[in-house]
């Protein structure tokens, strides 16, 4: 699962990463102790992403 070695997206320390993937195709890499948020805030973001394509789907019918 931490396979990749780098720079946390959140805390900005050296670590081994995971890969976060949003909706839109952007993605970012979180450290194991920061990875509860950064999954909470990736969801966040893409249940957000999903009501905005839905209400912009229902204005354009």
């Amino acid at each position: 699962m931490y396979t990749i070695e780098g720079i946390c997206d959140w805390c900005k320390k050296p670590s081994l990463l995971t890969k976060h993937d949003y909706i839109d195709g952007l993605f970012h890499h979180s450290c194991k102790e920061c990875y509860d948020f950064a999954a909470l805030d990736v969801r966040q973001f893409n249940i957000a992403e999903i009501q905005q394509r839905e209400r912009q789907s229902q204005m354009m019918r």
